[in-house]
């Protein structure tokens, strides 16, 4: 094969069809470990890696594969999908460092989705007066739409900034040290930089030419974070297969009842308890105790909050420490 005989474009779809397969196995994983331990801390990164998954997947429908295959109504719509996935994908970036770090009082989350619906529908208004009916790129350089256009997109991507910045603040003030520190800073600081090239990308389809375009997008760097997401998660399930409880993990059921008069849980609870703490599934803790797998699910869930817990393996790293 002569290599300088492939078009640049046809090196970007490899890759990114590579990427698309690895995002696929990572969503799976993470979908399973939802499934398998419920939490919000879950939940927030299986929305994460859920939306970029999807915006990834059409935005490389939009931008590389149909290209001027796609016109009129139909790049409208694809471009009004990419932006609605990627108010998605931002939202639900902000979700993840709050719930991860536990720094709700960042923002009010439902006010964030609010403004984030009318900047949406707004912006997509106004693309749709201002020309992207026909192109992918928007001349919006004279004019008063065009100018208030700009200042909503300009808008949005300064709050979306702030955001992060009271993100990393709230951060230095609450943690001093550690591990999720560093990665809730490190993930906010990429939230920032990355608002900063949608600034420039936003530019971009203003007064570039749809040639220019295409090369431009071709740098966003959320491909590469995407990249480094899926092999940091696929590492992570891999070096500690967070879907199996260990043996090192058991602790004695003497640590269980420490536990349980702590936190007064019921006996139903205690026994539960115990079996969740020695590996069983909920089908099997059913079987053990003769009751359903759906009362199972009840006591386990008022365990998690009477213990301030989240998922099996938390409350099973309290017990190892009450031992």
């Amino acid at each position: 094969m002569n290599f300088t005989s492939l078009n640049i474009h046809d090196i970007y779809n490899f890759i990114y069809i590579a990427l698309m397969i690895l995002g696929g196995v990572t969503l799976t994983l993470t979908i399973i470990l939802n499934a398998k331990e419920r939490g919000r801390q879950h939940k927030a990164i299986l929305l994460f890696v859920t939306s970029i998954f999807l915006y990834m997947v059409t935005d490389f429908i939009t931008y590389y594969f149909l290209g001027e295959l796609a016109s009129g109504s139909f790049v409208f719509i694809l471009i009004t999908l990419s932006d609605t996935l990627f108010c998605l994908v931002i939202t639900a970036w902000v979700y993840a460092i709050m719930v991860l770090a536990k720094i709700e009082e960042a923002i009010n989350m439902k006010w964030m989705i609010i403004a984030s619906a009318i900047y949406l529908v707004s912006s997509q208004i106004l693309s749709f007066y201002l020309g992207r009916y026909d192109s992918y790129t928007l001349h919006v350089d004279k004019g008063f739409w065009n100018i208030i256009f700009q200042i909503l997109n300009g808008g949005y991507d300064i709050g979306i900034m702030a955001i992060g910045i009271r993100c990393m603040i709230l951060l230095c003030k609450k943690y001093k040290k550690g591990a999720s520190r560093n990665i809730n800073l490190l993930m906010s600081a990429l939230l920032i930089g990355y608002m900063v090239w949608i600034s420039y990308w936003d530019y971009s389809t203003w007064y570039k030419t749809e040639e220019k375009l295409l090369n431009i997008y071709a740098m966003d760097p959320l491909i590469l974070l995407y990249a480094i997401l899926n092999i940091f998660l696929i590492y992570y399930f891999y070096k500690n297969d967070p879907l199996k409880i260990s043996e090192s993990q058991i602790s004695p059921d003497e640590a269980v009842n420490i536990i349980a008069k702590r936190y007064m849980l019921s006996e139903r609870e205690r026994e539960v308890l115990i079996l969740v703490n020695r590996g069983l599934s909920n089908k099997q803790i059913a079987t053990e105790l003769s009751i359903s797998e759906n009362t199972v699910k009840r006591h386990i869930s008022n365990i998690f909050k009477k213990t301030e817990t989240q998922s099996r393996h938390e409350i099973i790293y309290k017990i190892s420490k009450a031992n």
